[in-house]
């Protein structure tokens, strides 16, 4: 089985038209929509079986598009329109959605509603909310999350110095949660937002090797793309190859973060540079950080 663990159908992002010069219409989410249907043509096309559908709207990353220069204005998506595409293709997603602060909605009954309508688990995206993972209001929606036998996905995106909580301080809070909640299956998006060529990756594989309930996700890993279009991606196969033998294949999973990298590597691609060119892998690792490492994640291996 070939799973990807993170793709994000939507309507539109960040406007080629009404943001002249500061995004290029070779961006193609820019001017068309990229929907359920069509990544599902995708996974046909490079042979994947299933993937994580994950959701959220303007109002959940507006702390990202306000440092790119974007507004909140500049996204269209969400809850109904990712929903209805996971009803469409019961057998292919696994849906999650992303955690609204607690500080202005009823984030716990928020949830609920999202496992009452199908979700796998939660998105939660603590930098964007300026929020501290040990936040009361915020482990009150990893009670829902345990209570439900869910998962959660964390993403500690976009760190800025000065203006967010540093990345230590998040790996120290993700291991309190990890600690209160040790039968919930957590995914750390990224590899933790740290670059796996740094020695910011240290603590990051450190938390692996702790918890046996925590698994890096490998979709724009490190946050950090600087391969160009150079298939096959010689900086993110070096990456990925540390992150396999730092905690092994089965603590970590493949993903693309379709479709923001449309314009970098074609979606077949994405597969094939693991599957005809991850050299440093077995053919059993392989298989594991293709899709049944997050199989497992899902209870479904």
């Amino acid at each position: 089985m070939i799973v990807d663990i993170e793709t994000h159908p939507l309507l539109g992002a960040c406007f080629a038209r009404t943001n002249p010069g500061l995004i290029s219409m070779v961006k193609r989410y820019t001017i068309y929509e990229h929907s359920p249907e069509l990544l599902v043509a995708e996974m046909d096309a490079a042979g994947v079986d299933r993937a994580f559908l994950i959701s959220y709207d303007a109002e959940d990353i507006v702390w990202e598009l306000e440092y790119k220069g974007f507004s909140i204005e500049d996204y269209a998506g969400g809850r109904k329109y990712s929903l209805a595409g996971v009803r469409r293709f019961p057998d292919r997603f696994w849906w999650f959605n992303t955690v609204k602060d607690p500080r202005r909605k009823d984030a716990p009954a928020l949830v609920r509603q999202d496992f009452a309508d199908g979700s796998s688990g939660i998105k939660l995206f603590p930098a964007f909310l300026q929020m501290h993972l040990n936040d009361p209001a915020l482990l009150r929606v990893f009670d829902e999350v345990a209570k439900a036998g869910a998962r959660a996905l964390v993403s500690i995106q976009k760190i800025l110095p000065g203006r967010s909580i540093p990345h230590a301080q998040y790996f120290a809070e993700l291991a309190e949660v990890l600690e209160r909640f040790p039968r919930t299956p957590i995914l750390l998006m990224q590899a933790g937002a740290v670059d796996p060529l740094t020695p910011g990756i240290k603590p990051v594989l450190e938390l692996v090797r702790r918890f046996p309930n925590l698994y890096l996700g490998a979709g724009f890993v490190g946050e950090v793309w600087d391969d160009g279009t150079e298939y096959p991606f010689a900086n993110y196969q070096r990456r990925i190859e540390t992150l396999v033998k730092g905690v092994g294949a089965d603590r970590v999973m493949w993903g693309t973060d379709w479709p923001w990298f449309e314009d970098k590597m074609k979606y077949t691609q994405a597969v094939d540079a693991i599957r005809k060119h991850a050299h440093y892998m077995t053919a059993a690792e392989k298989a594991l950080f293709l899709g049944d490492t997050a199989a497992r994640f899902m209870g479904a291996a």
